[in-house]
């Protein structure tokens, strides 16, 4: 892993130099999604079934773009499930305490009213393949069950054999209207409709850059949810921690893909050597070794620090997707962050919790978008409409400040929707 020092008068620029390493920036890949896209739009089902077989090699038929069956051929282990089980419920609870409430305001017989209310439909995004989460599946979809919405599509790309744990929780959250289509084409399927799949009108969740250049092209014609970028964490940790823990929480980015970011903050030099070490030690033994020894090869950074008080300023100028503080002073570095996505408290609190059981939501904004928004949340699957009621009193109240602003505006029409209104009983 790379070293730098906070110290350096360089420190920001060299900073920015290595997180823009990781941004892929394929010249073709605009032009080839939004070809995809235009093919959907035109030829509907006959272009699901093309790139099933161009890009997933699998034969599909048009009876088979809607799953229709969720039995799995491979046995789920009932434990397993009992954890999921746990899950949903530690979620559920967590995401009802986020539904807003309407309010009203009545002053000088003036009534204001904002209201929220549910989406009519979602379309989720649900890797598959290699990346197949099951858990993603219980984060997109709890948070619009408890929003209300009454009709919620899951998109997967066909495959020989679906993950069983996700067929069986399809089952478990009730969601039967399921296709198996994958990449670009799915989210042009969600967002224009073909012979077999009806539009809607917010997509969410997260895929590679093939689905994410797509939600960006149809952002407009639907909601999108945010655009997910490479998982990465950031680790604050003085010497009192255990360096094998540290290092167990930068590989669990690390082995998402190559494209992963793990960052140390640490304020010791003998700490941070011991880290790398342990690293080393435990990386042998996991099963995906390689890719997390390329993540933390070419995205891995260790950043030393004079003064650990002095990183909520680094913190909030990467705003990490996972923040996990492991200091003697966490309350008070976390008092001064602002730019987070998920902060992790404590040396007990991996990320895997946060990523699983505990019940926040592990569906993120990446790339730095935490300096500008939020985890998936209830509301982003709702909607607030605001209401106007007046009365004779409200109306002479106010009507000649509308009526001067609109004339400031030169807006004559805006002007006589109000004049026009002033009958001889006013």
């Amino acid at each position: 892993m790379k070293i730098i020092k906070f110290n350096n008068k360089n420190f920001f620029a060299e900073l920015d130099l290595h997180l823009s390493k990781r941004i892929e920036n394929s010249k073709n890949i605009y032009q080839d999604v939004e070809e995809i896209i235009k093919d959907v739009k035109k030829n509907g089902n006959e272009a699901l079934i093309k790139y099933a077989k161009k890009i997933d090699n699998i034969d599909l038929s048009e009876n088979d773009i809607r799953l229709k069956n969720f039995s799995s051929k491979e046995n789920v282990d009932t434990n397993i499930l009992l954890s999921f089980e746990k899950a949903i419920k530690n979620i559920t609870n967590f995401h009802k305490k986020q539904l807003p409430n309407n309010y009203e305001i009545d002053k000088d017989d003036l009534k204001l009213k904002s209201i929220w209310r549910p989406l009519d439909s979602v379309g989720l995004y649900i890797p598959g393949s290699n990346a197949a989460y099951p858990s993603s599946l219980i984060m997109s979809v709890i948070p619009a069950k408890v929003a209300g919405v009454k009709r919620i599509v899951c998109v997967t790309p066909p495959t020989k054999t679906i993950n069983p744990y996700i067929l069986k929780l399809f089952e478990i959250l009730n969601i039967d209207e399921v296709y198996l289509v994958g990449g670009a084409q799915a989210i042009a399927a969600l967002s224009y409709g073909t012979e077999t799949i009806k539009p809607v009108n917010k997509i969410f969740g997260p895929g590679n850059e093939y689905v994410s250049t797509a939600k960006k092209q149809v952002f407009g014609k639907v909601g999108i949810d945010l655009i997910a970028g490479p998982s990465e964490i950031l680790v604050v940790a003085d010497d009192d921690n255990n360096p094998a823990w540290v290092a167990s929480d930068l590989m669990a980015q690390a082995e998402h893909d190559i494209n992963a970011q793990s960052i140390l903050i640490t304020d010791s030099e003998l700490f941070l050597n011991k880290v790398q070490q342990e690293i080393i030690r435990l990386s042998s033994k996991l099963s995906k070794k390689k890719i997390i020894e390329t993540s933390l090869k070419n995205n891995g950074l260790i950043i030393l620090v004079d003064d650990l008080n002095e990183s909520h300023e680094i913190i909030n100028y990467i705003a990490p997707e996972h923040l996990h503080l492991h200091t003697k002073e966490q309350n008070h570095l976390l008092s001064n962050v602002k730019n987070a996505g998920c902060i992790f408290l404590g040396e007990l609190a991996s990320e895997a919790f946060g990523d699983y059981i505990v019940g926040t939501n592990h569906i993120l904004p990446t790339s730095g978008a935490a300096k500008f928004s939020s985890g998936l949340s209830v509301t982003d699957y709702m909607k607030r409409s605001s209401i106007v009621q007046m009365n004779k009193n409200s109306y002479n109240n106010l009507h000649k400040d509308a009526e001067q602003m609109a004339e400031v505006e030169g807006l004559d029409a805006h002007k006589l929707s109000v004049k026009i209104r002033q009958t001889s009983e006013n």
